[in-house]
């Protein structure tokens, strides 16, 4: 065997068993998967076994007939792209397999499916769930992956496409059995919708719009220099659009869960509320954009009305910043960071349209007295340990919108937790391991609850 070929041998192997090791399922019987994850971790098997397949092939025809060296560079550069390809896929794999259906909350995610793919341009969208070691939320894009699948499908004849309409959504695996902080999610499925429908390039021209009208010299500014600028816009946009396509899907329940999720009540009092930074608005701004989503919603009525949570009070706090307050301060470039919080400053209501063209059909509105006698009835039923899935009122059954249940539960947990753990003996609502046993149970009875309505769906 020549030299050139063991070496090519050598290497095909090593890439054969580096491709095995990521997409062969380990023997754990007792897992189960959703849907969406079965579909995609058949991809990665299928996508596997032909990649093996093909590499085999590919040695056995190039010990029929060697390749000239010239040629055999490029099949060889051929195998580093395909590593590569795999190399990105390796940390995907392992953590969507980690979150089986016993560690993710599997009823709010079928749930958020449901409003998700009513979306013009989101229909049949699914959602793949994977753990993260970070206590945060992510949302892996999809649009360079895609860009790689092609060129890696292009050197592996017969690969499998990848699925389309899938969300990869990362959760820190600790979160699990949580309904409350899992919320944050809604935020990374606004990142899948901003990618999905395109709306970068829809936004392209309001933020060009916007840099025209605040930075002297536009025209003669450099490439380098008007790129970050533009990236900066884009991203602070696309977080902003996120939060409020969050609260389109499930109203003031995202507000406490990012309050919650970030500890902003700890970091209220402090002049970082109002600091941007390279990809992130500030806090203040941020709740500004809550807020008026809130209104846009109907929601702040709700929350104006019959709320004693101290979390409503510090959302109007920071609501209230001015954008006076807003600062931020570059290293890269600190001659542009003003101008471009100016652009976004007036980009801002750009984005909130954009939101609302989104949920082209209306995002979920406040429905008045109807979602107030569901929120109150959730938290009576709450307040003595029932799983509130089906509500009496008058001697009539009802179901709970999941909305409304969902916020009702929220508002039961951050007011009236301490009425439900003194009617329980032996245990101490000043006790911080009871306390937190009882919001472990509040939140396993919501998540049943939001389970036997997906039932009903199905029937």
């Amino acid at each position: 065997m020549p030299d050139s070929l063991a070496d090519l041998v050598r290497d095909a192997a090593s890439l054969h068993q580096f491709i095995g090791s990521i997409y062969k399922r380990r023997d754990e019987p007792e897992r189960t998967h959703r849907e969406a994850t079965v579909t995609f971790l058949k991809y990665i098997r299928d996508l596997g076994e032909n990649a093996q397949s093909f590499l085999q092939s590919f040695i056995e025809k190039d010990a029929e007939s060697p390749r000239d060296p010239d040629l055999a560079r490029f099949e060889r550069q051929g195998l580093t792209t395909i590593r590569g390809f795999w190399a990105s896929l390796h940390e995907l794999v392992r953590p969507a397999e980690d979150a089986h259906t016993l560690s993710i909350p599997g009823a709010l995610i079928d749930f958020l499916e449901k409003p998700l793919s009513a979306i013009p341009g989101l229909d049949g969208c699914r959602v793949v769930i994977s753990h993260t070691a970070e206590l945060n939320y992510l949302q892996y894009p999809r649009t360079d992956l895609r860009y790689h699948a092609q060129t890696y499908e292009a050197i592996v004849q017969g690969s499998p496409e990848f699925p389309k309409k899938l969300a990869l959504i990362a959760m820190p695996y600790s979160q699990g059995s949580s309904l409350f902080l899992n919320l944050v999610i809604c935020h990374e499925l606004g990142h899948f919708a901003f990618e999905e429908l395109g709306l970068e390039e829809r936004l392209s021209r309001d933020i060009d719009g916007a840099l025209k009208g605040t930075l002297a010299g536009y025209e003669n500014m450099s490439e380098p220099d008007l790129s970050w600028c533009r990236e900066r816009l884009k991203y602070w946009s696309e977080e902003i659009y996120c939060d409020r396509f969050a609260i389109g899907l499930i109203g003031p329940a995202y507000c406490f869960a990012y309050i919650e999720l970030f500890d902003i009540v700890g970091t209220s009092d402090t002049s970082d509320v109002g600091e941007f930074n390279d990809t992130h608005p500030s806090d203040a701004c941020r709740f500004w954009e809550h807020a008026d989503q809130l209104r846009n919603g109907d929601w702040w009525s709700l929350l104006e009305e019959g709320v004693r949570t101290s979390y409503v009070d510090l959302v109007k706090k920071l609501a209230a910043m001015p954008e006076s307050s807003y600062l931020y301060e570059s290293e890269e470039k600190p001659k542009l960071a003003e101008p471009v919080l100016a652009a976004f400053l007036k980009l801002k209501p750009k984005v909130g349209a954009l939101v609302a063209d989104t949920f082209r059909y209306g995002p979920r509105r406040f429905r008045g007295d109807l979602d107030r006698e569901e929120i109150n009835l959730v938290r009576t039923y709450l307040g003595h340990g029932v799983v509130p899935s089906t509500l009496v009122q008058d001697r009539k059954e009802r179901f709970p919108d999941p909305v409304a249940l969902i916020n009702g539960a929220y508002l039961f947990y951050l007011e009236s937790l301490p009425e439900l753990v003194r009617r329980i003996a032996n245990q101490n609502e000043h006790q911080l391991s009871h306390r937190s046993k009882w919001t472990e149970r509040v939140e396993m009875w919501t998540l049943k609850a939001i389970e036997d309505l997906g039932l009903l769906t199905h029937q």
